[in-house]
């Protein structure tokens, strides 16, 4: 199965990382819900603290209505208050004016006004520093009277008298009076009632640098002269400036937008970008707290209504940035990012080495796993963890894997009894192969260990890594003639020339007794017809002379235990010649197959004592050079499958096989490749089919079935090389030949080794090591147990 393209990641990081995530994630979720409900808390306390000065502010305007109507009562019961004091003379109410300004500070002046445009007013200079300035006076100078009036000339005539803290007068400066009470906003809203009013913001005229203030003014006892107090602005806004903070924008303004005080607000409240503070007035919004974004900063917005006794409705609106609001909680909100950080970092190399602990086991456990998949069930063990559930796996793995070892054995044993058993069926199809399949195994397994043992020449590099190599090379050995299941036997028995499933030379000797008889009745029959008895008894005795020494001729080239002659093969086709008369219909009684290659011929048909008919031609039902290409076979291919012409096979000249039996016999070797490539063979067993499949390979590209040299069979497949011929040349359970003594077989392997048919370092190591000797004394006949001179041969 191939693998796909995807990322693999480490347990160990996963695990940190979902860690360390998770964690930071309760970090960032812990940290957002502080500094949510801090900013909250933030808000709420602003919040508090806006309403608080707000509650101030109209505590403090309400007092000074209350204290400024007091004030004015107060004066109202002097019948004195109406008087306009002339130059150089003491108002009777002047101690009263100074000690009410006195007690109350935010009060600026409080003065006297009449419809005669007469103007009395006493000015507290340490209200304002620059009203000093603006009327010259010294640091001396605490009061300044104010006095207009019409002299007694009728002119009007304007001093300014500079009074001490004791009111001894310091100075006395007459100016051109320009100041006309009647047209002053207080003047006229008092005329036109009967109760204290109180005016809206204005620009006071004796003020320094046009400063603003409010009025109180009252009517007194309905006659025409007004007594009023004025209060500076910048009073109330020392108040608020009490609670507020350096960065708060404070503005106190009236319906209208006009601005009665404000602290570090230098815009008008009208201003389109207000416009949402502006509205609240429309919407008669008690109080109301929000955000807003002001020139690229974040405000928080404090907005409530301020309410007089005189029904006169003043807006508070307090403006702070939200930045300045959080910065005490962000600095707690940074200093537990900065702790989180340093927590952070010490738990995260906790966390890595707190994951080795789970992290161990797992690896441990993915090294036992490995240990499966090599198939290293025996070595599979326990591994050491207080984790229950990877011990639980553990335990698991291990029972696992001496399950599947167990199964695996069993397995083996099943497959091994399978190669045995095809084997032994193999050498029990034919007496002419003895226990072959059985024994070549032993013998290669000798040698192959001697070699695993051997640190010299060829074998230095070669050893068998573990059991699985042993067992592949004797699979092997015990499967390198799996093919001749496919062989039929007559071909493997095939003892003499004429035998296919039985051996024809009696069929051929029935024929020599037919036409025996008929030479016999011949004689008769020309003795009948007045011929001399005595000289056809001695021809006919000639003729079965003859006949005798022509069947010899054919029954001695049938064994092919000699090689035949061109005479020999002369003489076979000079008897073949001779004829007999069938009578019989030699179609009838066949098989279908039989009856595909018998050619009918009518009766009586004279025949031939010996041929090469059309149905001895057994043709190939499928074309297999395709098959022996795919393979890399190198053998030449007979054009029939077999050929059972009674003349060409007793002709061969050497043996009792002819090209197409051999060539069948030869393809045992093909067959057991073909069929051991298609199983499908393990890792640890996939060399089989290679090791298997050369024993009949030369060392010089001679041999079969794909001409294979030396550089190109590995040194198992030479090994059983040399086992399959030891086996063959000394096994003493073969029919058709006589066994070989010890010393012959190593004469002929020597040979063979000298001619590069076989590998002469393995035949010399099968010598130096005493395998031939150790398999000799324990297979071999007695009879077979000669003396070898190996010294000769190393």
């Amino acid at each position: 199965m191939k693998k796909k393209n995807r990322l693999f990641i480490k347990i160990r990081p996963t695990i940190s990382f979902t860690l360390i995530t998770c964690i930071s994630i309760v970090i960032i979720v812990s940290l957002s819900l502080q500094y949510y409900f801090l900013k909250q808390l933030a808000f709420d306390a602003t919040k508090n603290s806006f309403s608080n000065i707000a509650l101030k502010v109209k505590n403090k305007i309400q007092e000074l209505d209350k204290t400024s109507n007091n004030i004015i009562e107060v004066f109202e019961l002097y019948d004195t208050s109406t008087k306009i004091a002339k130059k150089n003379e003491k108002h009777p109410l002047l101690k009263l004016f100074t000690t009410i300004i006195k007690n109350n500070t935010y009060i600026y002046s409080l003065y006297v006004g009449n419809k005669n445009k007469d103007f009395f007013e006493v000015i507290n200079l340490d209200t304002d520093e620059n009203l000093r300035k603006r009327y010259n006076a010294t640091q001396k100078t605490k009061w300044l009277i104010l006095k207009i009036y019409k002299n007694d000339k009728g002119k009007r005539v304007e001093f300014h008298e500079y009074l001490d803290k004791n009111l001894n007068l310091l100075k006395t400066v007459e100016i051109n009076p320009t100041y006309d009470p009647t047209i002053r906003p207080w003047f006229i809203q008092a005329q036109k009632s009967n109760t204290i009013i109180k005016t809206a913001p204005y620009e006071y005229v004796y003020s320094a640098s046009g400063a603003k203030g409010i009025t109180y003014s009252k009517r007194i006892n309905n006659s025409d002269t007004i007594i009023s107090i004025d209060l500076l602005l910048t009073n109330i806004g020392d108040v608020i400036k009490k609670e507020a903070h350096k960065s708060d924008k404070i503005i106190l303004f009236k319906k209208n937008g006009n601005i009665e005080t404000s602290i570090n607000f230098k815009d008008k409240i009208t201003d389109p970008k207000y416009k949402k503070i502006f509205n609240l007035i429309q919407d008669n919004v008690e109080n109301k707290h929000f955000t807003l974004n002001i020139d690229k900063t974040n405000y928080y917005i404090y907005f409530s209504k301020i309410d007089s006794i005189y029904n006169n409705k003043d807006y508070l609106a307090i403006l702070t940035p939200v930045n300045i609001i959080m910065k005490p909680y962000s600095e707690k909100i940074m200093k537990s990012f900065l702790l989180t950080i340093l927590v952070l970092t010490i738990i995260i190399p906790l966390i890595w080495i707190a994951t080795k602990v789970l992290v161990t086991p797992v690896l441990d456990l993915m090294k036992e796993n490995k240990k499966i998949i090599n198939r290293d069930f025996l070595n599979v063990k326990i591994i050491d963890t207080h984790i229950k559930e990877l011990y639980d796996l553990s335990v698991s793995l291990s029972n696992m894997s001496k399950s599947i070892k167990e199964y695996e054995e069993k397995q083996k044993e099943l497959m091994d009894s399978f190669i045995k058993i095809l084997a032994s069926a193999i050498d029990a199809k034919s007496k002419y192969t003895g226990k072959h399949c059985e024994r070549v195994p032993i013998i290669t397994m000798l040698i192959a260990k001697k070699a695993h043992e051997c640190n010299e020449g060829i074998f230095k590099n070669f050893k068998f890594a573990n059991k699985d190599e042993e067992r592949e090379l004797s699979i092997a050995a015990w499967l390198h003639d799996c093919g001749k299941v496919t062989t039929p036997e007559y071909v493997i028995d095939k003892a003499t020339k004429l035998e296919t499933i039985y051996n024809r030379i009696h069929e051929i000797r029935t024929r020599f007794e037919v036409i025996h008889r008929d030479l016999t009745i011949k004689m008769y029959e020309n003795i009948l017809n007045g011929a001399n008895e005595e000289k056809e008894k001695k021809t006919l005795e000639k003729e079965h002379q003859r006949l005798q020494e022509e069947f010899e001729i054919v029954a001695n080239a049938n064994i092919g235990s000699e090689f035949m002659k061109e005479e020999d093969i002369k003489k076979i086709n000079e008897i073949a010649n001779r004829t007999w008369i069938r009578y019989f219909d030699n179609t009838i009684g066949l098989s279908l197959e039989e009856e595909k290659h018998q050619n009918k011929t009518n009766t009586p048909a004279k025949e031939k004592l010996l041929n090469d008919k059309k149905e001895h031609i057994i043709k190939r039902d499928k074309d297999i050079n395709e098959l022996y290409s795919k393979y890399k076979f190198k053998l030449d291919i007979p054009k029939y499958q077999y050929n059972l012409g009674e003349i060409y096979n007793l002709t061969i000249e050497k043996g009792t096989l002819n090209q197409e039996e051999r060539f069948k016999i030869n393809e045992h070797i093909i067959m057991s490749i073909i069929m051991l490539e298609k199983l499908s063979w393990p890792n640890n067993l996939k060399k089989v089919p290679e090791y298997a499949g050369a024993h009949h390979e030369t060392l010089i590209g001679t041999g079969y079935p794909r001409k294979l040299k030396k550089q190109q069979m590995s040194i198992p497949a030479r090994i059983m090389a040399v086992a399959d011929i030891f086996e063959a040349l000394t096994a003493s359970d073969r029919p058709y030949k006589k066994a070989k003594k010890l010393s012959e077989s190593i004469e002929i392997l020597a040979s063979m080794a000298k001619n590069k048919h076989i590998d002469e370092d393995i035949f010399k190591l099968f010598l130096s090591s005493n395998v031939y000797l150790e398999y000799a004394k324990k297979y071999l006949k007695k009879e077979q147990l000669d003396e070898v001179d190996i010294s000769k041969y190393l």
